[in-house]
């Protein structure tokens, strides 16, 4: 825009109303978004080099559908845009991708978030576990150095399930309580001390074997295993070929014994379920999700902007710094 042009929209700024101030800086913020948000998705695209289905280079752009660019593949002749291969392909209001980023950084309700956006209730459900496909997949591995492991047991729920139930429904309100028998669900969290790496896995059982599992990915061959005394995590570290150390919290008390202690992994605990109290519950077959929106935040402090969560929103590989948008 020339000088003079610009000049003169700034006077006639000045003559607008209080209303019409208001409506120009929610044109300003939607446009401000919406390049954020082509950015984020071209970068994407940037990454993953070239045809998503046949991973083709010779790739050229084929027109716009709903304001998203397309491309086509001259290899297999196949369309697709930068979203392609993504929960968040053909969604729609793609405008509202970072107000719900920053909904879920501030961790809202479904309710909330929904009169925030201005969404159905069920539409924001939706969207919130678009957001969470890929993040819940975003863990770290081959973690090294003293890495401390431990259970943490979160209650069974069938949330909003209606048929199907396994046992009779329980009665709404009234105090939840503590996970107790066959009615919790045991999540097995490593933490590597020093950093802010931490790994978690929903467990089937409480057998050796089924820690031994889903420990694998995460442990490197130099990793030093420091547990409580659970003897299942002995058979877990020979099983892996790495070292281990252990305390017995009633004979050496609950700050462990020196080197071996599981302290970092009980923090994290305790801030995962103090944060995820404002939900009141959450449905078993969701629980990997929330532990994957908790982990991504606790990764990077608390401290993600919008555009910084849709960048991981649109990635399953794990990453530890910060991205700039």
């Amino acid at each position: 825009m020339k000088d003079a042009l610009y000049n003169q929209l700034l006077a006639e700024i000045e003559a607008l109303s209080d209303d019409q101030v208001d409506e120009l800086l929610e044109s300003l913020h939607l446009r401000k978004d919406a390049n954020a948000v082509s950015r984020l998705i071209t970068a994407r695209l940037t990454e993953q080099h070239g045809c998503p289905h046949c991973h083709g280079t010779d790739v050229v752009k084929n027109g716009k559908a709903r304001g998203t660019q397309r491309f086509i593949c001259r290899s297999c002749h196949k369309s697709f845009t930068p979203l392609t291969g993504t929960p968040l392909h053909r969604l729609r209001n793609k405008d509202k991708l970072l107000d719900n980023a920053a909904c879920m950084i501030d961790g809202l309700s479904i309710r909330k978030t929904a009169a925030r956006l201005g969404f159905t209730v069920d539409k924001t459900f939706r969207w919130r576990h678009k957001f969470l496909d890929f993040i819940r997949l975003q863990q770290p591995a081959g973690m090294t150095g003293i890495v401390e492991a431990d259970e943490t047991m979160f209650p069974l729920s069938f949330k909003g399930q209606r048929k199907g139930l396994p046992r009779a429904a329980k009665k709404r309100g009234g105090k939840a309580k503590d996970a107790e028998g066959n009615e919790q669900v045991i999540v097995v969290v490593a933490a590597q001390r020093g950093s802010r790496k931490v790994f978690d896995h929903v467990l089937p059982n409480k057998t050796a074997k089924a820690l031994t599992e889903a420990l694998r990915p995460a442990l490197g061959t130099d990793a030093v295993l420091s547990t409580d005394g659970n003897a299942a995590y002995w058979k877990v570290a020979k099983a892996l070929n790495v070292q281990s150390g252990y305390f017995v919290s009633t004979y050496h008390g609950k700050g462990g014994k020196g080197t071996w202690h599981v302290q970092n992994v009980n923090r994290y605990d305790s801030s995962l379920k103090s944060w995820m109290t404002r939900f009141h519950g959450v449905a078993t077959k969701y629980l990997a999700n929330y532990l994957g929106w908790r982990r991504l935040l606790d990764r990077f402090h608390d401290s993600l902007t919008p555009q910084q969560f849709l960048f991981h929103v649109l990635r399953t590989s794990y990453s530890g710094e910060l991205v700039s948008t």
